[in-house]
């Protein structure tokens, strides 16, 4: 029996205790990579995951421990902590752990439990009619200052009232219904109870309950609950009669300068080894952090980037034989163990979208100073929030703001290429860019990224601002052009045929790699929520509907859907590498033409990581030769790839058709699939050779390379025919690789693919690309390479 000592605790806060004594604090840790940090927290993950598997009883529970009074939210947490990890809801071990939750004898009545139950429902799609039930119940026992107790015993504190607002959120994401009148009571209880002035250079917390001192566990608890609470609580006082929106009107609310406190609280008491400001409740603690951190979209609090740091912290305190998370103050192996879970794996969830901070500066605390780079502080938060409820994108994806300057001064372009999509948002000229900030974006854009600016406000100083900052990035190389309904954007997703949103955009490499909106969707972004009061204006819905859309096409245009988790960053391309010598290396030459011979400039240096794991050592400067220069002579096999129709002189004719027939080897791809380049290689080869190409026959070697990779069962994106749908209806295949190519002497010297590689290889290619994944077209570079050397 939960004596009321424990009672007074708390549920999680009290089974939270997985706190670690000075005695255990380890060393200085040295540096380590990302690549390496993410092996060792998936594997701590497999091994937390494979504990609490072989854990669980026969009817899918876990055994309580010290904690019998709340065994439904032991369960509901164990459940939650491998759904959140990676398993799949039909999981035996998952589908037993639901279904036990399903039954309804499983029947709380303790805040705690309750939230707890309707979190793991919800995650695993399980029972809604139950998740609403539950939600009411909730609601049922909020107290009239917006704060919840234990329910059955009585007291009201913080941390319940966390559990009861993120149990309320998923079930509105389940689809139930809440009244608006609980959140602005829970709103306006976070209000009252943070400890301190908002207007503190070193912010505001809050603490256990009002009153109290503010620590680690209950600041996080405030900040994610204020920030949920805003998600829900759209306010239209800034909409007329007539469905206008004044986008930029009202200075920040008090809700925002709350949660603004609340971050630099936790920014000036960071910690990841212990609870700031609490002696106890480390895991609880860092539970919740990974919450704040993703909610409110900061990857840094202060100087420290709360993920990595507590990923690494968490790694190393993992039970090395068996794989559980406890503390000495603390024995419950289950609640230690799914905390850990959760802050690792929902921490990992990949960043879609970055949102670039820049601006003049102020004076004294180097911050930018005012908003005008954020003036819809919401708008990246809500776009991603809608995306990940959409068929076909993962369920939990994060955002995070990225400080230009602090980017050009730390990591670089590795900063940027954590999310696949930089927002550039703005009501101001963007003259502050200049020098390492400047190069930092051109050379994003180099490395195959994507920009997505929209102007704050209709701004027609930003307007400027902005088509000047693109003749600066490419000295003038490029500029901005009106994108035609034609355009693949339009029909990425939702499809919009007929007078689309106006879009501006730059092509670089396989794509637009560059867009821009004149008109402020981020002002309606801002003002989605999942569920519409009932007085919104119907004109005010179609308009934030219009722009969402909108969005999604754009980050599925840039996207192609292929996300990575938090740490795994695509490899850069240095200028070191770059200048490296060829000396005892493999040369790749590349050759030109003039259909496009450079679409994918980088795709080659792509393919070079993918040859260095099967030991292929290959030289980073790659000639471009035309086929005519003897040159092409020195090097073993020739790369060559176009979007465009092209044609070779005579005297190019014969010297490819010499090179191949004295032992060099070609390896060519039309990019996303391009019909024009495809028609014009397909009469190069009848002229070159006098007989058309032909498939590789199933079963044939370079399926399937002994130092290779099994090419016979690989992912296809298939296009629709034409115009006249969405991408949302490409076809993906798995299947074998589909090569064609020309023999001498028993020996393909050519070997071509109609579907994109080259593209894929630079992730740059999008939905509407007729090709490969990149994970496998990289496999069939190498398979080329290896088939071109040694066969």
């Amino acid at each position: 029996m939960l004596n009321r000592n424990m009672a007074g605790i708390g549920f999680l806060a009290f089974i939270a205790f997985v706190c670690l004594s000075p005695a255990r604090l380890f060393s200085q840790q040295q540096p380590i990579s990302d690549e390496q940090l993410r092996e060792q927290v998936l594997n701590a993950i497999e091994r937390g995951q494979q504990y609490l598997i072989d854990k669980q009883a026969r009817n899918g529970t876990w055994t309580p421990g010290n904690f019998a009074a709340y065994s439904d939210g032991v369960n509901s947490l164990a459940t939650l902590a491998l759904l959140n990890s990676g398993l799949s809801p039909d999981h035996p071990n998952v589908d037993a752990a639901l279904s036990y939750l399903e039954n309804p004898r499983v029947d709380p009545n303790k805040t705690y439990e309750i939230a707890m139950v309707i979190m793991a429902l919800a995650a695993g799609d399980r029972a809604p009619g139950k998740i609403g039930r539950l939600a009411a119940r909730l609601e049922r026992i909020q107290e009239r200052d917006g704060f919840w107790g234990y329910g059955d015993l009585g007291g009201g504190d913080n941390s319940n009232t966390q559990f009861a607002v993120l149990g309320l959120r998923e079930a509105v994401y389940a689809g139930a219904s809440v009244d608006r009148e609980v959140w602005e009571r829970v709103q306006n209880h976070f209000m009252k109870a943070q400890t301190g002035s908002v207007d503190n250079p070193n912010g505001a917390g809050w603490a256990y309950t009002e009153g109290g001192s503010a620590y680690g566990s209950m600041t996080v608890a405030g900040l994610a609950s204020l920030i949920i609470t805003q998600e829900m609580l759209q306010d239209d006082s800034d909409v007329d009669a007539q469905g206008r929106i004044d986008c930029c009107g009202a200075d920040d609310s008090e809700v925002q300068k709350a949660i603004d406190a609340g971050v630099r609280w936790l920014s000036s008491h960071f910690q990841v080894r212990s609870n700031p400001g609490e002696s106890g409740w480390l895991l609880y603690y860092l539970y919740g952090l990974e919450r704040a951190g993703r909610f409110s979209g900061r990857r840094f609090f202060g100087d420290h980037d709360w993920y990595r740091e507590g990923a690494r912290f968490l790694v190393d305190r993992q039970s090395p034989r068996d794989g559980f998370w406890i503390s000495e103050t603390q024995r419950n192996e289950i609640v230690g163990t799914s905390f850990a879970l959760l802050f690792l794996s929902k921490g990992l969830s990949p960043v879609l979208i970055n949102k670039i901070k820049y601006g003049p500066r102020d004076q004294q605390t180097r911050d930018v100073a005012g908003r005008a780079w954020n003036q819809h502080q919401r708008d990246a938060n809500n776009l991603t929030t809608y995306i990940s409820q959409r068929d076909q994108w993962p369920k939990l994806m994060s955002w995070q703001v990225v400080d230009l300057r602090a980017a050009a001064n730390g990591d670089g372009v590795a900063s940027l290429l954590q999310s696949p999509v930089q927002l550039l948002t703005g009501s101001e000229d963007l003259d502050t860019i200049q020098g390492r900030e400047l190069e930092l974006l051109r050379q994003y854009i180099l490395q195959g990224g994507f920009i997505f600016a929209v102007n704050s406000c209709q701004s027609a100083e930003f307007h400027d601002g902005f088509r000047d900052l693109v003749k600066r990035l490419f000295d003038d190389q490029y500029q901005l052009y009106r994108l035609p309904e034609t355009h693949d954007v339009y029909r990425s997703e939702e499809l919009f045929d007929n007078n689309p949103p106006e879009l501006w955009g730059v092509d670089v490499g396989c794509r637009t790699a560059i867009m821009y909106s004149e008109f402020d969707h981020a002002c309606r972004w801002n003002k989605w929520t999942l569920s519409d009061s009932r007085d919104r204006l119907p004109q005010i819905k179609s308009q934030i509907d219009k722009s969402m859309k909108l969005g999604v096409n754009v980050i599925a245009y840039a996207t192609g859907r292929e996300l990575q988790d938090k740490l795994r960053t695509p490899q850069l391309l240095t200028a070191s590498d770059l200048n490296e010598m060829n000396r005892g290396r493999m040369t790749i030459a590349r050759l030109q033409h003039t259909g496009g011979w450079d679409t994918a400039p980088n795709a080659l240096r792509r393919l070079q990581s993918a040859l260095e794991t099967v030991g292929i050592d290959s030289a980073p400067q790659m000639p471009n030769l035309r086929a005519n220069d003897l040159a092409i002579f020195e090097y073993p096999m020739i790369y060559m790839h176009g979007r465009k129709n092209f044609f070779l002189s005579e005297e190019e004719t014969d010297g490819l058709r010499a090179y191949l027939e004295n032992g060099g080897f070609l390896f060519a791809d039309a990019c996303c699939g391009a019909a024009e380049f495809d028609e014009s290689f397909r009469r190069m080869i009848e002229q070159i050779f006098g007989e058309p190409l032909s498939r590789i026959p199933s079963g044939h070697e370079i399926y399937n390379l002994q130092t290779g990779y099994d090419l016979r069962r690989v992912n296809r994106r298939i296009p629709p025919n034409g115009q006249g749908g969405s991408i949302l209806n490409v076809r993906d295949t798995v299947g074998e690789a589909v090569l064609e190519g020309v023999q001498i002497n028993g020996k393909y010297v050519v070997v071509y693919s109609k579907y994109d590689i080259s593209c894929a290889l630079e992730r740059q290619s999008t939905p509407a690309c007729a090709g490969y994944s990149t994970e496998d077209a990289a496999k069939i570079g190498v398979n080329l390479v290896l088939y071109g050397l040694f066969q």
